[in-house]
Parts: C-alpha cells; structure tokens; sequence
C-alpha cells in the first residue's frame, strides 16, 4: 500500500464535523484560559471592544462548526475553513493597535489545526498568515516606545516563526501518525490476506486428502490417528479410526517371501516413529478377509525443526500383485515343461560330442551346449522365481559351515573366473558354523560370485571373505568392475531388474540372480545388502543368522 492520507477520501458528513468541533473546543478552551488570565491580570480590558470583537469571532466560528451535518460536511475543504476563519479573526484583531500583543497566542491553535489537517496546503496558509501578523505587529512599532517596542519588534518575528513551528510540528507529526497507520493497515492487510490464504489452503487440503484415490492417514507426534480419508477408512482389510484397530487382528507378510513382518518393522508403526520411507510393500491378510496387497510411503511432520506427526499414504496393488502371480504361474508352467526336453537335448548334445567328428562339428555342438546350459539354467531360477512368489519356497535345514560353502564355490567357479582373466581369491579364516539349507546357501553364494566374475573386466578380482559379526555370519563378495550409480544400486534385489551398466557390457542375464539371492537370505532370517561406487566396483553381504 503506497497511497498517503493526503490522496485518500478526506472525513466526510459526521466525521468532518467531529473533526472540526474537536479542534474548535481546543481553541475555546485556549481562548477561555488567556481571558481568565487577562480578567485577573487586567481586569479593564473588558472595556475596550477588541475583547469582545475576539470572542464574537471565535463564537461565530464555533457557530460554524456547529451548522450541522448537512451537504456543507461533505465538501473536503470543510476541515481547514473554521481554523482558517480563526487565523483570520485574529490576524484582524492584531491590526487595532489597542489589541494587546497576547491576543496573537490564540493563533497557535489554528495554525497547529491547519498543519494537521491540512499538511502542506495548511503550512502555506500560515506562513501567509503569520507574515500577515508580523507585518501587523510590525506597524506597530512606529507608536511604541521603550520596552513596548522591543515587545512589538521582537513579536513581528516571533509570532511568524512560532505559527509556522506549530504548523510544522503538526504536519511532521501527521506524517509520522500516517506512516504508522499505514505500517500498521499494510501489516494487517498481509494478516488478512495470509489468513485467506491459510483458510484457502486449508480447503484445499481438506479436498485433496478427502477425495485422494490413495489412502491417507494423518498421525500426530504420539502416533495416534489424527485423520483417514475415505478410501482407507472404507478399505476392508484397513477398516479402523486409530492405529490399534488398523492393526488388529492384521497379520502382516512380505509382499515376495511371504514372510511375517517383524511388529516393530510395520510401515505404520515407522510411520507413527517419524521415519520416512517409499513403497514399502507387504501383504495384510485379516480373518475373514481375502488377503490385500498395499504399498506405504511416509513423511514427517517438521515445524520450525519439530516433529509434529507424520502422514502414511497407502496404495492398494491387490490387482497387480494378481496379475503377477498369475504371470509367474503362467512362466512356471512354461518353465516345468521346458525342464524335460532341454534335459534330454543336454543329454544328447554330452552324447554326440563324445563321437568322433570333424572339430568344426565339434566346435558347432559346443556352442549348443553352452546355450543349451545357458536356457536350462534360466528355466531353473524361473522355477525358483515361481516358487518363492507363491510362498512354497522350501528349507532343509542342518548343520553346516559357511567357510566350506564358500571353499566349494570359489573351487567350482575357478575355472571360469580363470578364462575371464579374473583373480578370484578367498580371504580364509575360521569355521562359521550355520543351520541353513547348505544347497541353497551355497547357491546365493555362487550366483554372488558368479555375479562379480560376469562384471569384472580382464586383470580384475573378486574376493570372497567369510566371517562373524556379532550373532551373524556375515559373507562378502566383492570386486573391481565398473560399479553402478547409488539410485540403482537400490533396486537390484528386485525381479528382472539390469543396471544400465550391465545392459551396456553386453553380459546376458535375466536380472533374477540378486533377487533370488535375497529371497533365499530372508528365508533363513536373514538379509542382503549392495553397496556400489561408480567406476570403483561393488560389495555384496550376506548376513545369516550363526548357528550355535
């Protein structure tokens, strides 16, 4: 806001005139004390006429002011016509040279009115009208002797600069009133305009969460259910106003291993502890209820560095989980069918390469059964891969060493990490005993070297090392090949997913070697990580619960 007191509407009607009646009172009250001080000074001074010109003067100003609230009020120059009538009278009376010098104390109040009401119009008129008394008291100085005409000479330079400080002071101080005033309506206007706003947003807000096609559920900093939209509240295996409903009775599996989430590892209870997390997957299954697939994600709540609550967003995926399944199902049934004839076209290739025949043949059959190992090889994991996605993953556990699990593979894949031109070294160590499933173990740690000796060019390694942490037995699988960036190096373990440096090296793969690799590790109680740096290799732990 820009404008000043000046450009807006001047006081109209009933303001003008209590506008004008209060600067009116303040010159009869000035006026009524310097007559109570001249009747006790100089009591004669009621016999002259210049007295009672004065106070007919001012009567007939207030008269004025006081003619109504009629269309005269509405006029803009209404305010500044009775305080220049009174500059006027007195300027007048200070032309008898009868007229007391006093009399020119009146004028303070009207120049003081004029410089407020008028600001800079006001101080004009003044300053004309204080010269105008200085010329007047000035005339008088011929007629005066002694000390009445240093009263006299010194009044004629007096009076002005006195009329024009009072009109000056009030016009500065106008301004500094205004300015505040503005200050003060510009900081309410952004109040006014910030509290729309809230309430703008606020319905805003109110709309998105209620009419959301994803479930939302608002916790406050205790993890108690503040708030859930419709398409929670309605879902059937969420149905619930606070979190112990939502959660009661649920069971919670994983969306791929089908297995038990831990109580405090449930997206809702994270949710209610502030952190923040994406897509977080799992099964609900509810008695009485078909089992629900969703997806959580999670953000706090920070104000001013605060944690205030937290909001859940969950996204029912049952049908695409579905649709999964039934394409893993479809794979598998592929898959079963395909195990018999490429069994017997191994079996045959093994055969006919044992029979004399020109090398060119030979050579011709060798890349067969390369190719032939290769299909038979992905129509295995994609057996696994159906198993493990209907939760039929099956254990035989026992006693066994991770340290020899370890020797055995290291000693099975030597070979091929040698036609590679790969260093492939095991770091010794103690025994780490294990119940696990020893094929299975042994198969995350193939595929895990396997891994490193596909991505790891010429004159590279892969180091296996094998030890304990704390209650685990931790293994390591690292190397020197090009690494992958961190955004992907998250989304390995998932199904049929390639780095884009593993689509670049030209190696063939399916993308189920690390996701197999992860299922496996979770079915014993375990887990798997990847760390990778571009251009600087990676490192792949398997962390397994020891055995006693």
């Amino acid at each position: 806001m820009t404008e000043s007191l000046e450009a807006r509407e001047r006081p109209r009607g009933l303001a003008a005139l209590t506008e004008t009646l209060r600067g009116q009172l303040l010159s009869l009250a000035v006026l009524a004390l310097v007559l109570i001080v001249l009747t006790v000074v100089a009591p004669g001074v009621w016999d002259g006429p210049w007295l009672w010109a004065s106070v007919i003067a001012v009567a007939v100003a207030t008269g004025v002011a006081l003619l109504g609230q009629g269309p005269l009020y509405d006029a803009p120059w209404m305010p500044v016509l009775v305080p220049a009538l009174d500059l006027l009278v007195i300027m007048l009376l200070l032309g008898d040279a009868e007229v007391p010098r006093i009399v020119a104390m009146l004028a303070v109040v009207p120049a003081f009115w004029l410089g407020f009401v008028a600001r800079r119009l006001g101080l004009v008129i003044v300053a004309a009208g204080g010269v105008a008394m200085g010329i007047a008291m000035a005339l008088r100085i011929g007629a005066s002797t002694g000390t009445t005409l240093t009263a006299n000479a010194v009044g004629a330079v007096l009076v002005p600069l006195a009329l024009v400080a009072a009109a000056y002071f009030a016009d500065s101080y106008t301004g500094r009133i205004e300015q505040q005033q503005l200050t003060l309506l510009e900081r309410e206007r952004e109040k006014t305009e910030m509290a729309r706003q809230l309430v703008a947003d606020g319905v805003l807000l109110d709309n998105i969460f209620d009419t959301a096609r994803v479930g939302l559920m608002l916790l406050d900093a205790d993890g108690g259910v503040v708030r859930i939209n419709p398409t929670l509240s309605g879902h059937p295996a969420l149905d619930g106003t606070d979190l112990e409903h939502v959660l009661d009775g649920a069971s919670f599996l994983d969306l791929e291993s089908r297995q038990p989430i831990p109580y405090g590892a449930m997206p809702f209870l994270r949710a209610a502890r502030g952190e923040s997390f994406d897509n977080s997957r799992f099964w609900i299954a509810r008695p009485g209820h078909d089992m629900f697939a969703v997806t959580v994600s999670s953000r706090p709540l920070m104000v001013d560095g605060e944690f205030r609550g937290s909001i859940a967003s969950v996204d029912d995926v049952t049908a695409y989980m579905r649709m999964l399944e039934d394409r893993d199902d479809f794979v598998a049934l592929i898959s079963h069918e395909l195990r018999t004839p490429l069994t017997s076209i191994a079996g045959y290739i093994e055969l006919a390469i044992d029979e004399d025949m020109s090398e060119q043949l030979r050579s011709w059959l060798k890349i067969v059964e390369r190719n032939s190992t290769r299909l038979r090889t992905l129509v295995e994991d994609l057996l696994i891969v159906g198993e493990m996605s209907r939760g039929e993953l099956h254990l035989e556990p026992g006693e066994t060493d991770l340290r020899s699990v370890a020797q055995d593979a290291v000693a099975t894949l030597a070979h091929r990490a040698r036609n590679r031109g790969v260093e492939l070294r095991l770091v010794d160590g103690p025994p780490v005993p294990l119940v696990a499933d020893a094929r299975r173990v042994s198969q995350v740690v193939e595929n895990l070297i396997s891994n490193g000796i596909k991505y790891t060019s010429d004159d590279g390694f892969v180091e296996v090392r094998v030890g304990t942490e704390g209650t685990d037995a931790l293994l390591q699988v690292s190397d020197d090949g090009p690494g992958v960036a961190p955004d992907e190096a998250a989304r390995v373990f998932e199904r049929f997913y390639r780095s884009s440096a593993a689509r670049a090296s030209g190696v063939q793969g399916a993308g189920l070697g690390l996701w197999i690799c992860r299922m496996i590790a979770q079915a014993h109680g375990g887990a798997i990580a990847f760390d990778s740096e571009v251009g600087a290799g990676s490192v792949a732990t398997v962390r397994l619960p020891a055995g006693r």
